[in-house]
């Protein structure tokens, strides 16, 4: 009889580890549900956790924040959060995320060092680490179409090719095709301008106090930039691409440019253009080969402070950002192309794989040293629209001065950081 009842005690201690009837809710800005992998993922940790079902929530990105605090007052949060990295801060000042110091030092599975560290740090506040970053992919790789090159007699760009020498090529590689302009590259963004040329947005990106918008280094990147599309029309103006359909890639896939950036991202959607047209990449140019600076976005995985589940939802983040994730996304992906990892272990198993684009995971690899991210402030998306983005767009269509309207952005800009 004791016998029996020993047996059925270990019955009910084994149900209480298994979270008999446990929901695990996963909210995200995109349908994270969708994940090259995810079911893998769902279906392993539901069946190393009996009991535990996974729930997705996906709210647009405008409404994410305004939801999770209404969740969170009611006391009835999601465990598991995506959070981009631009309103971070704010769910930072908001105290919406949990302290993951502790839950890092005692992992087996993830530590800090395992993490690039350019993109935990965006992360991390006041040495607090409080999301745990999931993807590694500078904004601005540097594609490139060996047959026109070839073509027009221009020699490849290069991790050692300056901006100047770039937009030199560019001139050479544009030309007419019948009736079809093809030009040396498809796009262009304001803020690779500035960057490539030295400049900054702001004075320090952990605290930001002045706008660095009105430089001499930024007005003449972003001045070369627009000279490139309206004057010597090497790069699509605005207005042509809009009459296009908006689409920059188009023009890169179907042969109409000869050189585009982009992030890793774009070949895990395209791949098929990039296989037929047997694309190559290299480091986005810059003025100052020894001080790079690319732009980068991203998005981490939290907790709630006050989730039902915490420790379940460190082990669904262990497993979604760890190895086991990853093999389940490359699993279920096309040609094994997938977000490259921010956990390093699992880019470098990554890198060891056979695929179509390992190469220009090599050039991903070299740019995040050197990638940067938007200010950390908690006005700045609200900075960005009201002050920036505007007249960015006006001075890239030629309709406002590079230099007067740099000036007056950053006086903008200065009243609302101060």
């Amino acid at each position: 009889m004791k016998s029996i009842k020993f047996f059925l005690a270990c019955i009910c201690m084994f149900c209480g580890i298994a979270h008999a009837d446990t929901k695990l809710v996963v909210a995200s800005f995109y349908p994270v549900d969708q994940t090259a992998g995810m079911d893998g993922i769902v279906k392993a940790f539901e069946e190393q956790n009996p009991g535990v079902k996974i729930e997705f929530q996906v709210t647009p990105f405008d409404q994410y924040l305004p939801k999770i605090l209404s969740q969170m007052a009611a006391g009835d949060p999601p465990d598991v959060i995506g959070v981009e990295n631009t309103p971070f801060p704010q769910f930072v000042d908001k105290n919406v995320l949990l302290n993951l110091n502790d839950y890092l030092a005692s992992s087996s599975k993830l530590k800090k060092e395992d993490f690039f560290q350019s993109l935990l740090e965006r992360y991390t506040y006041n040495e607090t680490v409080f999301g745990i970053p999931y993807d590694a992919q500078p904004g601005t790789m540097l594609f490139y179409n060996p047959a026109i090159y070839d073509k027009m007699g221009v020699s490849y760009p290069d991790e050692n090719t300056t901006i100047d020498e770039y937009y030199d090529k560019l001139k050479k590689l544009t030309h007419k095709d019948g009736d079809k302009t093809i030009y040396g590259a498809a796009a262009v963004t304001w803020e690779q301008a500035v960057y490539g040329h030295g400049g900054r947005l702001v004075d320090d990106l952990r605290n930001p106090k002045m706008c660095m918008l009105n430089s001499p280094e930024a007005k003449e990147g972003l001045q070369l930039a627009v000279d490139m599309m309206l004057v010597h029309e090497a790069i699509p103006s605005i207005a042509t691409i809009e009459s296009i359909g908006g689409s920059t890639g188009a023009l890169f896939y179907t042969g109409q440019a000869a050189s585009h950036f982009n992030g890793f991202w774009d070949l895990v959607f395209n791949q098929d253009p990039y296989i037929d047209n047997s694309i190559k990449a290299t480091v986005y140019p810059t003025k100052d080969l020894s001080n790079r600076t690319y732009r980068t976005g991203g998005t981490a995985y939290a907790i709630t402070r006050n989730a039902k589940n915490p420790e379940l939802a460190w082990k669904f983040i262990e497993m979604f950002m760890g190895k086991e994730g990853y093999e389940n996304a490359v699993a279920a992906s096309k040609n094994k192309v997938i977000y490259p990892p921010a956990h390093k272990p699992s880019y470098d198993w990554y890198m060891s794989l056979e695929f179509p684009f390992s190469d220009m995971l090599l050039v991903n690899e070299q740019m995040l040293p050197d990638v940067i991210f938007s200010p950390y402030d908690l006005n700045w998306p609200e900075i960005s629209s009201k002050c920036i983005n505007a007249d960015m767009d006006l001075i890239l269509r030629g309709s406002k001065p590079v230099s007067e309207t740099l000036d007056e952005i950053c006086e903008c800009v200065n009243k609302r950081l101060n």
